[in-house]
């Protein structure tokens, strides 16, 4: 599920501050990471297949100087190993930015080694108070039943101590006039469709993206209890 340019930059200078930690988590591009740095950020990445780490490394240090060079790290992991990765980063995170499809999500391992509680629970420990939680996802497709995971991120969100701020629906589409213009059936899937046995088959792509936005709160919260008997406020 890809973050584009535009995105990205939105999210980068609306959710962390310059020299600020922007965590990548499974980047399909160089989009995020790119610009980051070139809005004055640090940056670490993890991804899983070493050709994606080259050609995100190649395309964000090509004309970087010393200085800029620094600011990036890109690792490669196991999907099982991604958050142990990232353990150095605990607490460091002005912003995280993962993505939630429709693939079932393997059981990684937390941070410590303990069993997790939420999924979320891992990336919410890379923040910093005050440090901000994007989800990318968008409606899944479950034994051939649309499924809605927003409600259930929120949930898990508010387990890993995250406090919910925003819904954006990002849509794929250039803005021509002052509309928003989809294709929804590019050359080469319309091809694919024409030659399909059965010309029924229906022919799904996404219009758009659902981001969530989530924070992490600056102070725990404190709960005032009643003041045991003998012991009350004077």
């Amino acid at each position: 599920m890809p973050v584009t340019g535009r995105l990205a930059r939105q999210l980068i200078t609306t959710c962390s501050r310059a020299d600020g930690l922007v965590v990548d988590v499974h980047p399909a591009d160089h989009a995020l990471v790119a610009n980051a740095v070139a809005l004055g950020r640090r940056v670490s990445t993890v991804v899983i297949d070493p050709a994606v780490a080259g050609v995100i490394w190649t395309r964000v240090t090509s004309g970087r100087d010393e200085a800029d060079l620094r600011r990036v790290e890109v690792r490669v992991a196991r999907a099982e190993a991604t958050y142990l990765a990232l353990a150095h980063r605990r607490g460091e995170a002005s912003l995280v930015v993962i993505r939630r499809t429709c693939d079932a999500e393997p059981d990684m391992t937390s941070i410590d080694g303990s069993p997790r509680e939420s999924s979320l629970g891992e990336p919410a420990a890379l923040l910093a108070p005050g440090g901000h939680l994007v989800v990318v996802t968008g409606l899944h497709l479950i034994e051939g039943r649309p499924y809605d995971p927003v409600p259930g991120l929120i949930r898990e969100a508010q387990r890993a101590g995250l406090v919910y701020l925003q819904h954006i629906v990002a849509v794929h589409g250039p803005v021509r006039r002052r509309q928003i213009v989809l294709s929804l059936l590019p050359a080469n899937i319309a091809a694919r469709k024409a030659q399909a046995v059965s010309p029924h088959v229906p022919t799904a792509l996404r219009a758009h993206a659902d981001v969530l936005i989530f924070s992490k709160p600056l102070t725990s919260p404190v709960f005032v209890g009643a003041c045991p008997r003998g012991e009350e406020e004077a």
